[in-house]
């Protein structure tokens, strides 16, 4: 009798990080509502510091923490694994007390002389005891995967959305209220937007302080079974406290830097908008408009079809791991045919009804930011592949190559930012540029990476020339219709309309241009919908 095989819970703990980051997201559009453009700009710094800079270290120390608990676990080392956890735990309480106390104190300072916004002090002051908590969150967040379980940071990365929610909105709003008292009484309406978004901020705090007392619970309930198995060791097979501390801190730095790379530009990109001019008002409105609403709407677009494509890397990583490079090489051209036609139809759609969407979910006029997110577009593409290359390098073990394409895209994107600013006077839209270049050059040198290392080569007409086709016949036609329907029967039901029949459209074309290859189709995500749809046209899949 045959037991059916049952998903692993490393798809499900892909799947809650993805939707855990597209609820941050959309935890923006609501927060936009309440403290507007300029009170997302305040909130903005805040949310950056804290998931650029405290998210290093978290990622870092998580990273390295799972990696040397797991070697040591296999080998039944459970004393060095606690001793993993003591030496993690006290490098990251380190770290997250100075970066604690550098933005407590110095968040005044940190708000005004280098990034030129002084009214989001207040937020990034209500903010900083919150890294130290997610930092050593982190820690225990590898500690546990290190043990097997992924189940406490799945739970954390629920709650940390559900106090995020909870925490941030009621903030907002109570302390927007109070902050146009506080206008009122200065004459100054960018009060109320500060005071809201440190309001807001109060949700980054009680996220990440319930997030860390979850995990710390769930370690002094475990803590008996694990001392039981430490009794068993053997002493000869512990290592010293400062070999571990030394392999820490290298593992957590190579990991750090890559999470820095692909996560600070949003940070980076306010640093160098505010600091190019002196027209900080209206540098504070675009910029929240930006965040709030532009980067909202290509984020939840990416992460979806990120959830999708990111699930078949490990399965790569690891047939090149077992020396099964064909086979791995097979796969690997199917995940890049599959990012192909995700990622080319949702960009040209996202292009062509970009004001809809807006209209859609923020209110106020949203025609400037449409235009961002149309010349966003590109990068939602380029953002897919290059988050698969980078998934490749890291199950690959090969962190270091992933880290030296990080930098050197990210020091493009700089120069490329910082002399539209200076020379062009482009304002937002010398931001989107650079961003675009960062992910191009990042999915570009990726790929160059990929191709030389395990020998692969690309089919470049079925996956891009037919796919890139297919997308734009299908998103015209969208379009098209969305400019007669919207009249007749509103943004909603016009887009819902446009988006189910340019799908239709996109996939009919797909299936008559023969876009796939024999046996493609099995392996992709979505593949039976096609090969269904192929046998109701008759057509035969070569």
């Amino acid at each position: 009798m045959k037991i059916p095989a049952r998903k692993s819970r490393k798809d499900y703990y892909t799947a809650v990080v993805w939707l855990a980051l597209i609820g941050t997201l959309i935890f923006r559009i609501p927060l936009g509502r309440i403290i507007g453009d300029k009170g997302i700009a305040c909130f903005g710094l805040s949310n950056e510091i804290y998931l650029a800079v405290a998210g290093a270290f978290s990622f870092g120390l998580s990273e390295a923490a799972a990696a040397h608990v797991r070697y040591r676990v296999r080998r039944s080392q459970f004393k060095s694994a606690g001793k993993v956890l003591g030496n993690a735990l006290c490098i990251g309480g380190a770290i997250g007390l100075i970066l604690s106390f550098a933005a407590g104190v110095g968040g005044q300072k940190i708000a005004e002389k280098v990034f030129h916004a002084p009214l989001a002090a207040m937020s990034v002051g209500v903010m900083a005891p919150a890294m130290f908590f997610f930092v050593l969150t982190g820690v225990f967040r590898g500690y546990f995967q290190g043990n097997g379980s992924k189940l406490p940071a799945m739970h954390s990365e629920i709650l940390h959305v559900v106090f995020l929610f909870l925490g941030g909105l009621s903030g907002a709003s109570i302390l927007h209220k109070y902050g146009q008292k506080v206008s009122a009484l200065l004459q100054n309406d960018d009060y109320a937007a500060a005071y809201g978004a440190m309001g807001a901020s109060l949700g980054l705090l009680a996220a990440s302080v319930f997030c860390f007392l979850h995990v710390l619970i769930l370690y002094f309930i475990f803590r008996r079974n694990m001392n039981k198995q430490g009794s068993r060791e053997l002493q000869k097979t512990q290592d010293s406290g400062i070999r571990i501390l030394y392999t820490l801190i290298g593992t957590e730095t190579v990991y750090g830097l890559y999470y820095l790379c692909f996560h600070i530009l949003p940070l980076l990109d306010q640093y160098l908008l505010f600091v190019s001019d002196k027209e900080q008002s209206t540098f504070a409105a675009w910029w929240g408009a930006y965040y709030g609403r532009c980067l909202v709407v290509t984020g939840i677009v990416c992460g979806v079809m990120q959830m999708v494509c990111l699930a078949p890397v490990k399965r790569i990583a690891a047939g090149m791991e077992r020396g099964d490079q064909l086979l791995a090489k097979e796969k690997l051209g199917v995940l890049i045919h599959q990012c192909a036609v995700i990622s080319m139809p949702a960009a040209a759609f996202v292009a062509v009804l970009a004001e809809s969407i807006l209209d859609l979910l923020f209110k106020g006029n949203n025609h400037q930011t449409a235009i961002w997110v149309q010349i966003w577009c590109p990068a939602i593409i380029l953002q897919i592949f290059a988050s698969v290359f980078m998934e490749i390098f890291l199950y690959g073990r090969k962190v270091k190559i992933a880290v030296s394409i990080g930098a050197i895209a990210l020091a493009l994107h700089g120069g490329c930012a910082f002399l539209l600013l200076k020379t062009v006077k482009a304002g937002m839209l010398a931001i989107v540029i650079a961003v675009i270049l960062f992910y191009g050059t990042a999915a570009v040198l990726g790929f160059l990476a990929v191709s030389r290392l395990y020998q692969y080569r690309q089919e470049w007409i079925r996956t891009f020339g037919v796919t890139f086709l297919s997308s734009a016949v299908a998103a015209l036609a969208a379009l098209l219709l969305n400019k007669v329907l919207t009249p007749l029967a509103g943004a909603a039901i016009s887009l819902v309309i446009c988006i189910l029949m340019g799908a239709t459209i996109y996939m009919v074309l797909l299936v008559v241009l023969r876009a796939f290859e024999s046996g493609e189709l099995e392996e992709m995500a979505g593949g039976r919908l096609l090969i269904l749809l192929a046998e109701l046209l008759h057509f035969s899949i070569e």
